[in-house]
């Protein structure tokens, strides 16, 4: 390899396509790189630092992690080499700090022989600053609220979904100091955006941490979004009417006797639907309660694998005949 390196200058030299003047000043600035960079230097290293050995039922509260200035003296190709890897240092909270008043008091002094270890035997280390650092914490606490989807999902024309959009899980735990979690009601999750829908819906929607949170921790990130998607038609049904809580020695004559109900139900299940599947009912003491001139009918019961249900008709007029 050297002699073929020495061949191409020798070449490049004879053809006069190197120029002297030029490889001697080069080979001048590499020697001056090489003495400057293999003398001692004192400088300061700015770190930042994270956390080992923090009790799991524990949660630092404060807002920004702090930085360490430590002075070392080393060689320039260790200096130089510094700012090629990544500037932490691992703090030990069990064994370099102790406990005052739900706070961490981190001591340089006692942490020395860790930072030492870190740096590696090519650095001295002349001093740490600041020499005290103080990490305030809470103690984790867990709180399970429910899941409120942001979605916006249209469906084809003649689709729909009967049981709506399914969440899993509908409610997750929240983790976190009392202060922080106290007052979440919910999690939301990010936008579910679905259009002309004509298939079954099963999606992964992430969750979204509330904006003050600085410490909170979710028991999962995401959720799972499920529906099934079918074909639906329009049925109609009429329903006779019931009339409840009539006093023995009342007799009333009332119209309509039946109640003309429009319903969605899906092309599956369109001929499971029958009147029997549906209970409308008028109660005679709303009358007595407000001697109004007519019933008010209410959907007592109705068909689970139907939906918008509509009565064609709100209101019975009646006629007491003794």
């Amino acid at each position: 390899m050297l002699s073929k390196l020495r061949s191409i200058l020798n070449k490049s030299i004879k053809n006069k396509k190197l120029n002297v003047f030029g490889l001697f000043f080069l080979l001048a600035f590499l020697i001056l790189v090489l003495s400057k960079l293999s003398k001692s230097y004192t400088e300061v290293i700015t770190v930042g630092v994270n956390y080992v050995n923090l009790p799991d039922n524990r949660v630092l509260t404060m807002d920004e992690s702090p930085e360490i200035h430590v002075e070392v003296t080393t060689f320039g190709f260790n200096l130089l080499g510094s700012y090629f890897y990544d500037k932490t240092i691992a703090i030990d909270l069990l064994n370099d700090a102790y406990i005052s008043h739900d706070t961490y008091i981190w001591i340089a002094n006692r942490a020395l022989p860790n930072i030492e270890k870190q740096f590696g035997k090519s650095f001295n280390i002349e001093s740490v600053k600041p020499d005290t650092l103080k990490f305030p914490f809470g103690t984790l606490s867990v709180k399970k609220v429910p899941v409120k989807l942001n979605s916006n999902v249209t469906y084809a024309s003649g689709y729909d979904t009967l049981d709506g959009l399914v969440v899993t899980p509908d409610s997750i735990k929240v983790i976190g100091s009392d202060t922080e979690i106290q007052n979440i009601k919910h999690i939301e999750t990010s936008e579910l955006n679905l259009f002309n829908i004509k298939e079954n819906i099963d999606a992964t929607v992430k969750l979204n941490l509330p904006e003050v949170a600085n410490t909170i921790k979710l028991s999962q990130n995401d959720i799972s979004v499920r529906a099934e998607v079918q074909k639906f038609t329009e049925g109609t049904l009429e329903i006779p009417i019931v009339i409840n809580n009539l006093p023995s020695h009342t007799k009333i004559n009332y119209f309509p006797k039946t109640i003309k109900v429009s319903y969605e139900v899906s092309l599956n299940d369109y001929n499971s639907v029958k009147p029997a599947g549906f209970k409308i009912e008028c109660d005679y003491l709303e009358i007595e309660a407000s001697n109004k001139s007519y019933f008010t009918p209410i959907f007592k019961k109705i068909p689970a694998n139907v939906k918008r249900v509509k009565m064609k008709q709100d209101k019975i007029e009646y006629v007491i005949t003794e």
